[in-house]
Parts: C-alpha cells; structure tokens; sequence
C-alpha cells in the first residue's frame, strides 16, 4: 500500500476550520449515496440467507438489541475505491444487511488522488469519518495521541466487554498488549485497531523456476538440488547457448534472491546488512539471551560465494546485461523466448510461479502447459539448507476513531460486528467459516464492481483491510488475536480458474517438502525493533558499498582476491561492527520489552 504525504501543517488545518462538521448524528446521512440506503434493504434478503447459520456461533455482540437504539450515521473511509456507479451503492446488499442488523446507516467516503491530505485536514479540523485508517506509520500514531485527536477505545471497550466480546478478547491479548506499549508506552491504553498484514502461506526467496526443455536438453532433465548441482547446471546452459539463470536482482542493487539460492545455503549472507535476518547470520537460541545476528558480507565465506558468482558471469551462468536489463521486462521477455534456463521471483509462495507463468510464458506461448515449467528446490551445501528470517508479518494499518465522533459506541458496533464471525463470514461469502459455493463471482462481481473492482473476487471491499492486512478472513472466534492474523484464511481458490489452481498446487507440492526447514518465524516482538537513528546513514553506507564491490567483482572489474582486502576496510569505515552492535541492541530491547510467553 502507499505511503501517506506528509503531514499537512497546521496553519493550513487552521485555514479549514470553516468546513463543516460532519461527524456522528442521529439523523441519516444527507448524501445522495447514502439516502438511498432505504432503496438497498429491498436487496438484502439473498444476502441475509448468507449469515443466517453463522448467526448461531457469531459473538454475543450480535445479540445485542440495536433496534432500541438510536439510528446514527457512520462516515467510514478508506483509500483506493470508486464512488462514480451510484446504482451500484444504492443496491449494495452488503450495506444493506449491516445497516439493518447494527440499526445505523453507514456512509462510505473513499478516493485516490488528495485522499490522504484531506483525511489529515479533516481530522485536525473536527470534520473527518468517524472511522477511518493511516498506514500504520508509529510518528502518526503517537501525534495523534498527543494532539488528543483520536479516542481511546481501550476504555469503551473494557468497560462494556458483554458488548464488545470479540474486541474485549483482541485487545486484551498479550500481543496487541505489546502494541499498545510500543505506540502508547502502555500497554493498557488502545488507540487503534491494527491491522496485520500476512500471506496465507509463507513467502521467500531462494527457488528457481526451470525450463523444462532446457533442464532436460542441458541437465539430462534433473533438477539441481544442491548449491554444486545448480553450479554444474548453469555451466551446462552457458555452453549450451542458453543464460543458465537470472535472479530477480533489480539491476544489482536487490542481493536477497542471489542471496537465498547460493549464499545462504553456505552458511553466509553477501547482502548489506540493514536488520536481523536481513544480511545478518544467526548464531545462539532465537527468544534467549544467547540470540545473536553476526554482519557476512565480507566474510571468507562470502567471498567463495562471489567467486561462484564470478564464474558463472564467465561461463554464461548469468547473463552477460545483468545489471543493465530490467527483471520484469527484460527477464521475462527472454524467459518466454526460451533464453533463461532458469529465473528467481520470490517462488518460495506459490501464488508468484502461477503469475509468471501466466505473465511471462503463457502470455506468449499458444500451446503453453504448467507442465513447461518446473518448480524447483531450496539448495543445500553439505546437507544444510539456508535459513531465512521473517516474522511473516506486518502492520499495515491502524483504523481509528476521531475525538470528534459523537457516538464512538456505536462506531465500534460496527468494528466489532467486522470482527465478530458474522461480519468476517458476510464479507468473506462465507457459511460458518466455510466458502460458500451458492454464490460466487457473479454475485460479487455486481457489489465490488460498483467501487472499482472487477477481478472476480469474493469479497467486500469496504472493510476488506481492517483486520487482515492483506484481505484475508480472520477467525477471532476459535483463535487469539496474533494467531487468527498471522494466519489467514485465504479463499482465492475457490474463485480462480482451473489452471492457476492447478499452478498453485503444482508450486505448492514442491515447496511444502522442505518450507519447514528454509523458512523461519521470528517472534513477533522482531516487528518491535527500533535502532537508533544513526543507523540509517550506515545502513545506506553499507548498501552503497556493496552495489559498488559486487557488481564488480561478479563483471571482472575488480579481481576477488586482489581487491577483498579493500571491501573489507570499505565496510570497516562504513560503520559495520557498530551496525551489528546496534542490531543486537536492539534485538535484545525488544524481548525484554515487548516479549510474550
């Protein structure tokens, strides 16, 4: 997702104060859009059906007697939507079924070009929706806080947890407890509801995806399964005529697919190291004492890595233009001309081998089949595989509600109803958790279609990222907070067309033999990490140093052995051993602080 501009000053909020109020009222809202919200009840029956046997295992804030309440209006925003079908809004019988069981009528405010300069004007004007989200920035967060703008929903949720189960259970749980402490300094005190971004499956670098004629015309078909084999394997397609392989690269300044495939395996990372796991090795017990994140770059290891890289460049193992052709122009395009034996693109997730086949071998093959294709392995290097660090998680938003919302109540009626198994099976096409398979993309096509999607997916657009970051159904009902968002439920499938399903099976069966053994979950106090703010500057040192030497070494430029000594000094000047200081302090910060048994 995009960043916000910057923030607007505040001598230009003072400038709006004559815009209107319009935040919560118990009259319905006055847009033409939203009047027309009567229109949309008479559409809501096929839609009511779809809740109806989840009602039963739905949160108990559903059995609340709404009816007897006031009738407000709520203004929700979020970025990246279209408001020009209002056909389509007056007849959305998603809305539709939330208005009538919450009793409130609910006003969608969305855009593109301004959006996020006019929510920050409106929010410091007492004029803003009365829920709406950031990108999850910590600088905004905290002004917020301190600038009194936003409400502390901590409290209107703790004192009322009878109608606010499921959000009374997410906020009180240790992990969104450790948020809370590391924007507010206390972990009792919510301001937001954070949105956690996470793939259904893991994703990582370090797979190839082989030709399969190539593979069988250079490799007698076999496909390399360890760092010696891929080496002899790229050599054969060098001499063969062919580029043996073209790792994502990004014109020599992105080392982490070159880093996957053939550093670490071998016990050592050459990229320049900006955090733990990120051109770091680890050595001691991950969540003890004894964790420690060591720099490689210029280790020796790391030189008989760039050595391999050397020779390849010599043999054609790589291409001759790497660093001067583009990954996703360039590659692709030699890709589907039978060029590349092999390409690395983040295959690790299976979903990424589905979209090159049909971005760079179907598109331009009348007789493709998956089966061109292979999927390939993790390397090893004497038994070992690489390791690579994530926590596979991300914040990606934070929704709150201004202070100069009149009834911020019933505001969260309407996040917990999102939350509750109800909300998540009606925006999810779901029957208790389950897909529903008596409705599908026609019948999404004409309620998502009327906000600017048209991809056939089967889900709600309007609150799609406000508790999964990456769109997905999350289950708050059967798991705790970090568990149900750090692993989605990702229903894709059941929309897709029979050959990426097919793709993504075929990418999936061979990454699931050894994704427990490359792919490793970092505790979540990992996303808590702060160094200090002289690290950026050796960070970009230390990047900067490393595009320069690699590049060289790998195109013959520089002579590896002649010239290590120099990389070395080089990252010794930049600041490395106090970079790696720094990491370490930092890690060792964060689980003490933010840590949960």
């Amino acid at each position: 997702m995009k960043k916000f501009r910057s923030v607007l000053c505040l001598l230009l909020a003072v400038m709006m104060l004559a815009v209107c109020f319009t935040g919560c009222s118990k009259k319905t809202a006055t847009s033409s859009a939203s009047a027309s919200s009567s229109a949309a009840q008479s559409t809501a029956a096929s839609t009511t059906s779809s809740t109806s046997s989840s009602a039963a295992t739905s949160s108990a804030a559903n059995a609340q007697d709404y009816a007897s309440m006031d009738n407000v209006n709520v203004r929700f925003a979020q970025f990246g939507n279209s408001l020009d079908d209002a056909d389509g809004y007056a007849n959305d019988p998603i809305r539709a079924q939330i208005e009538k069981d919450l009793n409130i009528t609910v006003e969608y405010d969305t855009g593109t070009d301004g959006f996020d300069d006019r929510m920050q004007t409106e929010l410091y004007t007492g004029s803003g929706p009365d829920l709406f989200p950031t990108w999850g920035e910590t600088d905004k967060i905290a002004k917020y806080i301190e600038d009194g703008l936003v409400t502390n929903i901590g409290d209107i949720i703790n004192a009322n947890p009878d109608r606010y189960p499921t959000l009374y259970k997410i906020i009180n749980s240790a992990e969104y407890k450790a948020y809370n402490k590391l924007y507010t300094g206390d972990e009792n005190t919510t301001y937001a509801i954070y949105s956690v971004a996470a793939f259904a499956e893991p994703s990582f670098a370090g797979v190839s995806v082989y030709n399969q004629s190539i593979l069988d015309e250079v490799n007698g078909g076999k496909v390399p399964a360890t760092v010696d084999e891929f080496m002899t394997y790229c050599e054969a397609a060098g001499k063969a005529g062919y580029v043996g392989w073209w790792p994502r690269n990004d014109k020599l300044t992105n080392w982490a697919e070159i880093d996957a495939e053939l550093a670490l395996p071998q016990g050592t990372s050459i990229q320049a190291p900006s955090a733990a796991g990120t051109g770091t090795i680890l050595s001691g017990e991950l969540g003890t004492d004894s964790e420690k994140w060591t720099i490689t770059a210029t280790s020796d290891a790391s030189k008989a890595v760039v050595k391999q890289l050397a020779e390849l460049y010599k043999t054609g193992g790589l291409d001759a233009n790497i660093g001067v052709k583009g990954d996703f122009d360039d590659a692709y395009a030699d890709f589907g001309a039978g060029k590349l034996g092999a390409v690395n693109f983040g295959f690790g997730y299976p979903g990424q081998f589905r979209d090159f086949y049909n971005a760079a071998w179907a598109s331009v093959k009348t007789d493709a089949s998956p089966d061109d294709l292979t999927v390939g392995q993790a390397l090893t290097s004497n038994g070992n595989y690489g390791q690579i660090y994530d926590t596979g998680t991300w914040i990606n938003s934070h929704y709150f509600i201004p202070t100069s919302c009149t009834y911020p109540d019933r505001v969260l009626d309407l996040v917990e109803y999102i939350a509750s198994s109800k909300g998540q099976d009606l925006l999810q096409n779901c029957t208790d958790g389950q897909f529903r398979t008596d409705q599908g993309s026609d019948y999404w096509k004409a309620i998502d279609g009327a906000y600017g999607y048209g991809d056939g997916r089967c889900k709600y657009c309007w609150f799609s990222y406000m508790f999964s970051g990456t769109e997905y159904y999350v289950d708050f009902t059967n798991n705790d907070w970090w568990t149900a968002v750090s692993n989605p439920t990702d229903f894709s499938s059941n929309w897709a067309t029979e050959t990426d399903n097919e793709l993504v099976q075929k990418a999936r069966d061979t990454v699931s033999a050894y994704v427990d053994k490359v792919h490793i979950v970092l505790p979540s106090y990992y996303n808590m990490i702060a160094l200090p703010s002289e690290a950026t500057d050796i960070i970009s040192k230390l990047s900067d140093t490393t595009n320069e030497y690699l590049a060289q070494f790998i195109g013959g430029q520089l002579d590896v052995d002649t010239s290590w000594a120099d990389y070395v000094k080089a990252y010794q000047d930049a600041g490395a051993a106090d970079l790696e200081t720094m990491i370490n302090e930092a890690v060792a910060t964060a689980r003490t602080t933010y840590a949960t048994k």
